[in-house]
């Protein structure tokens, strides 16, 4: 089960397409590919991003000591397959009580990584200068450099596969976590570390729209 498409940019509703176009379309941000949510079925849902999302799925092999997957989101139609995608993944903070990491995999343009971070987008600034963090994603140092968001959270952003990778996480403090060798994996490629990945209590940002701003 899913929820109604929403806009990736916004989480605002769409018109959905007619006589006059064939796009989802938000009154603010005109075309966009249509953003769901996996209500339930999560395991379903990362099972069938595996075989048609057209971005990497990424997901960290190992998962950090208590972390499992909170939710799953995606944006794209049946026609163009998922464009963006988004999982959550939540555990214990490196200073202590809870944390949420979001990672977003998007093709430019899509706007979702900057809507879960809470910055206008549609897509990053130029990154200049050294980047602050790194992961390894699919086999590959990924430079990640910090945005300047909210106090009540973090987001680094870089490329990996050809497309934009985001890492949100609330709060801050949980930044903390990259200083791990985080290692993320395309999820297409190693379909079985879906099919292991433990699921636990649904996620609430990758529904609620952050507020833009600084």
């Amino acid at each position: 089960m899913t929820i109604a498409g929403t806009c990736p940019r916004c989480l605002g509703p769409l018109r959905p397409p007619d006589l006059w176009s064939s796009q989802y379309r938000c009154d603010e941000h005109g075309e966009v590919s249509p953003y769901r949510t996996a209500v339930s079925s999560r395991e379903q849902a990362l099972r069938s991003l595996s075989t048609s999302s057209t971005v990497p799925v990424w997901l960290p092999e190992p998962m950090p000591v208590h972390w499992y997957v909170s939710g799953i989101g995606w944006a794209g139609d049946d026609c163009t397959g998922p464009r963006a995608n988004a999982l959550a993944l939540a555990g214990p903070c490196p200073l202590g009580g809870p944390a949420e990491m979001i990672l977003v995999a998007e093709a430019p343009g899509v706007g979702l990584g900057a809507q879960l971070a809470g910055l206008a987008g549609p897509d990053p600034e130029a990154l200049p200068g050294a980047s602050e963090a790194k992961v390894e994603a699919a086999g590959h140092p990924t430079a990640m450099w910090p945005v300047a968001v909210r106090p009540d959270r973090a987001a680094f952003v870089g490329e990996a596969r050809g497309v934009w990778l985001w890492l949100v996480l609330w709060p801050a403090d949980a930044a903390l976590i990259l200083l791990e060798h985080l290692v993320l994996r395309d999820v297409r490629d190693a379909p079985e570390i879906g099919e292991r990945s433990f699921f636990g209590a649904v996620s609430e940002h990758l529904t609620v729209a952050s507020p833009t701003g600084r």
